[in-house]
């Protein structure tokens, strides 16, 4: 008798476990093609996209390559839009892929490059999605329409599972009250207010609140380019 434990010998279950560790490009690179029972098990496990920025382009084009038939397996992204060696990954991968399972989004520094067309055309058929996040410098542009429609789209989301939206991009949220059809099952709000006039003040702060019925966490950023009275 072997004494020693192979690879194939660990259970569906203990695979799982250990993927559940591992990111797409991770598993794809180490795992595909190793035999038939890794691959039967490939195409039903859960998959999480992280790209940072450290990633080259071969890499994205190699991940790209496996989720053309892995893409609805995906429930969650973690993108960085410039990488080493290239920019707009987010607009290459939302346009290349349609991720209609995804529970999990999150972007970070969205390139004045990417166009965001195909990536909110997604976002309003996610209902599945429970957390979006978009992390961006204050110091690097963004295009302002695409801002207006990415933000609207997420604010007006109807997935029924959506728990928290993370919004890190400078943008007047003072005008919140058209939005009103801000899901009733958000928990978790996180706004970065950043306005240009003098009516940036507390109490046109505290109106975001009329319209958050049932926000259990609550954080505002705010920030004005020009200076107002003390008082406010």
């Amino acid at each position: 008798m072997d004494p020693y434990t192979h690879l194939e010998d660990l259970s569906n279950e203990i695979f799982f476990e250990i993927f559940d560790y591992l990111h797409a490009l991770d598993i794809f690179t180490a795992l595909n093609s190793l035999n038939r029972r890794i691959s039967s098990i490939l195409q039903i496990i859960p998959l999480r996209v992280i790209i940072g920025c450290n990633h080259r382009r071969y890499q994205i084009d190699y991940l790209s390559s496996h989720l053309t038939s892995h893409a609805h397996q995906v429930i969650s992204v973690d993108i960085f839009d410039t990488i080493h060696d290239d920019s707009s990954i987010v607009n290459l991968l939302f346009s290349q892929h349609n991720f209609l399972n995804l529970e999990s989004c999150t972007f970070i520094s969205i390139h004045p490059s990417t166009k965001l067309e195909n990536v909110i055309k997604q976002i309003k058929s996610f209902n599945r999605l429970v957390s979006f996040n978009i992390l961006h410098p204050k110091n690097e542009k963004f295009n302002e329409n695409a801002k207006k429609n990415l933000l609207e789209t997420i604010l007006m989301h109807k997935s029924p599972y959506l728990r928290s939206i993370g919004l890190g991009l400078p943008f007047d949220y003072l005008d919140i009250s058209k939005y009103t059809s801000i899901p009733s099952n958000l928990k978790s709000l996180n706004l970065r207010i950043s306005s240009s006039t003098s009516n940036l003040s507390v109490d046109s702060i505290i109106l975001i609140f009329l319209f958050c019925h049932s926000i259990v966490h609550l954080t505002i950023m705010a920030s004005c380019s020009l200076l107002i009275d003390n008082n406010k």
